[in-house]
């Protein structure tokens, strides 16, 4: 069985409030070199409402 390397996260929909679970793939995280760590993004939709979310991560 593998085991995945992606991070869940839970966070609040801004339009209705419900619970949005969204994955993101690891990272190298913040460093001193600044020239590497780009900002990325994904985008997840609430289940709820429909709300589209962008979520930002390094």
């Amino acid at each position: 069985m593998s085991q995945s390397n992606r991070s869940e996260m839970r966070i609040g929909c801004p339009e209705c409030e419900a619970t949005v679970n969204a994955s993101v793939p690891p990272g190298p995280g913040i460093h001193d070199d600044r020239t590497t760590n780009r900002l990325q993004g994904r985008e997840t939709a609430c289940r709820n409402c429909g709300h589209e979310l962008e979520l930002y991560y390094y």
